[in-house]
């Protein structure tokens, strides 16, 4: 028998998407492999990105998307809490997973759609429903799903008229940023990146003048040149490609009388 789920993610305008999974909703297998596998938005918008699925699994390319086999109506839904929330209700879904924009992910059941719990707590209580022993589920405390971010949602910002070319600029050029972004095939990657001058190892410099184009020129071309931290070397961005950026927290460690950036890329 299968165990439904809706999986989706909070998005910076504090709507929801979210997709159907058909197999295995329950706590110890999609919520065990969530926390494990897409624990970052970016790779979270991945999963999204096809729509509804038959079974979660460790990698996307082992999914098999309802879309791939000829199914119709299966994308995924982008709408408010409210409509969110009601849609649960009325599905026989049993569980409900969200990324919240703080990069952590909540729960529900079918119980009470409406009242979410961090997942990483329930993940340790063998049974939401019927657990009778140590820490119930009902023991742990409800959370909120949408809250502030600092996340900067790009798409919604050119929807807005908002976003500028100038405003990913001003970051790149003075920090890291860890920037996602669609490539020429449709799909989602992300990348840490920068312009930063003292962040770029001397072999890597850029030989032209590329990095030192205008904004209007960059804006007309639909095109910058970013020293990847990712892959250690350049790499090229089309501004109306980019979905979001956020900027990482950056440690510098002194190594053998040497400063080393220090950034988690897990």
């Amino acid at each position: 028998m299968s165990t439904r789920s809706f999986i989706g993610m909070v998005n910076r305008d504090l709507t929801i998407t979210s997709v159907y999974c058909h197999w295995d909703g329950y706590v110890e297998y999609n919520g065990k492999m969530l926390l494990e596998h897409y624990n970052t938005p970016a790779k979270v918008r991945k999963l999204l990105h096809k729509g509804d699925f038959s079974s979660l699994q460790k990698n996307i390319s082992d999914i098999q998307y309802y879309v791939d086999r000829g199914d119709e109506d299966t994308g995924a839904v982008t709408q408010n809490l409210g409509d969110f929330i009601k849609m649960c209700k009325e599905s026989w879904c049993e569980y409900f997973y969200v990324l919240k924009t703080d990069g952590s992910w909540a729960v529900s059941t079918s119980t009470n759609p409406d009242i979410y719990r961090s997942l990483e707590e329930v993940i340790n209580v063998e049974d939401p429903y019927y657990y009778d022993g140590g820490a119930t589920y009902s023991d742990i405390e409800a959370i909120d799903i949408v809250e502030n971010s600092d996340i900067i949602d790009c798409e919604g910002k050119k929807n807005n008229n908002i976003f500028t070319v100038g405003m990913f600029l001003g970051s790149v050029r003075n920090s890291i940023v860890n920037v996602e972004f669609e490539k020429s095939d449709g799909s989602l990657t992300e990348r840490y990146v920068t312009l930063a001058p003292f962040l770029i190892p001397s072999e890597k410099k850029p030989k032209s003048d590329e990095t030192e184009m205008t904004l209007e020129e960059i804006t007309e071309k639909d095109y910058v040149r970013v020293f990847s931290i990712t892959d250690n070397d350049w790499r090229t961005v089309k501004p109306s490609k980019i979905k979001n950026y956020s900027k990482p927290e950056v440690e510098f460690a002194n190594k053998d009388g040497k400063f080393v950036l220090s950034l988690d890329m897990a």
